[in-house]
Order: C-alpha cells, then structure tokens, then sequence
C-alpha cells in the first residue's frame, strides 16, 4: 500500500513518477502573492485563499492572512463552511470578504450529496453574518439536486432569515468528469447535465423574490 512517502520518485531511474504539489511556508506564499501586487493596485482586488477547503489549514491560512494584512492586501476566503466555529472565527478578523457555499439546505440531500450534515454550514454563516463579516452566498446550481423551485425557495427563506442579502448563482459544469476518469474514481453526477440558462433566470427570479441581490450588484429579476 502507497504511504505517500514519495521515495518511489527518487529512486525512479526512468523518472516517470513525480509528486504533484509541494510543501511550502508562510513566506513563500506570501512573496508568490505579492508578485501580482501591481495587479491588487490597479484593478483594486486581492487575494484569495481557495481550495480544496482553506480552513483544513486555520493555523497556516491565518498566518498567510497576516502577511497578506501587512502588506496592505485585501483578502478573501472561499470555503465551504464545513469547519470547526473556532477555525473561523480565527481567520475572521484578518478576511475581508468570505465566498460561502450553500448548496442545500436540505439535511438529507445535503448528506446524501455532499456526504455530510448541513447543521454545521448552516450555523457557521449564521454566526459570521451576526458577526458583521462581509459575506457573499454562492449556490452553485445542479440540476436535479438544487434547482426545483422548493429547493430555491428553502434557500432564499434562509439567506432572508439570516440576513445575508449578496449571492452568486455559479451554473454547474462536469468539467471535473475527465479529471476523475484519469484518477478511476466514480464520478457521482455522471448524468447530471450542466445547468441550463433558464434554471439559472428561473432560480434568479426565486432567489430575487426574498430580497437577495447577485454580488456584481445586479438585483435578481
């Protein structure tokens, strides 16, 4: 069984194994992002801290939101929700602005799709909106997953209960299908096509009826 060691790449003499990504300090990824730093300047954004799930690493991602912090840079977290409150609460003082999922707010469809409780999720942006973070909702929308009229209903109720009004509706692609053909895993929405134009006006005009607003600042029809 692989141990994920990586001696196998060192002592390859035909050299056809390597290992895909690195370990890297604070430092490195903080010099990597101010590489762009003319670019923050100009178009007046910043760094984004995504993934995978950015908070799997709160200690490393808050120390990079340190030095981000002091270099002037605005910062962003893009995450999933599904973290420890302490975790975020963490980072919270350091990020300007969280990209929060919501693909469900479902109990069962969220365990039966994502593989996990939503209770966690749910609360997380709870407490972040009380709290007074800045926070934009992204629905990424599947069909036959999140894109029935109840589902959206659901949704808009509770982002309206919560008092998150900003939201970005992200159409569903299988781009990823080909990555996990490659790596022989099963890809779990193998028939599910990519979202349509008329789901995204029809969960637009659902979403729009509880007072959320997309995040470029148009209000949804």
């Amino acid at each position: 069984m692989c141990a994920l060691c990586g001696r196998c790449v060192e002592v390859c003499p035909a050299k056809a194994r390597e290992l895909v990504g690195k370990k890297v300090t604070v430092d490195y990824v903080v010099k990597e992002v101010l590489k762009d730093r003319v670019f923050y300047e100009e178009s007046g954004g910043g760094v984004t801290f995504s993934g995978g799930e950015p908070l799997m690493q709160p200690a490393f991602l808050r120390e990079c939101l340190e030095g981000c912090k002091e270099e002037g840079l605005n910062t962003v977290v893009d995450t999933s929700g599904f973290a420890p409150w302490d975790s975020i609460k963490a980072v919270f003082p350091l990020t300007d602005l969280f990209l929060y999922d919501i693909k469900t707010v479902d109990d069962a469809r969220h365990r039966e799709y994502v593989g996990a409780p939503s209770a966690l999720v749910l609360d997380n942006v709870n407490r972040l909106v009380a709290e007074g973070a800045c926070v934009v909702a992204r629905l990424p929308l599947i069909p036959g997953v999140n894109t029935d009229d109840s589902s959206l209903r659901d949704i808009g109720e509770f982002l309206q209960r919560t008092g998150l009004r900003r939201i970005d509706v992200l159409p569903y692609h299988d781009t990823a299908k080909e990555k996990y053909s490659r790596l022989n895993r099963q890809y779990a929405l193998d028939n599910v096509p990519p979202a349509s134009g008329d789901d995204l006006a029809r969960a637009r005009g659902i979403l729009g009826e509880f007072g959320l607003v997309e995040a470029n600042g148009r209000e949804s029809p």
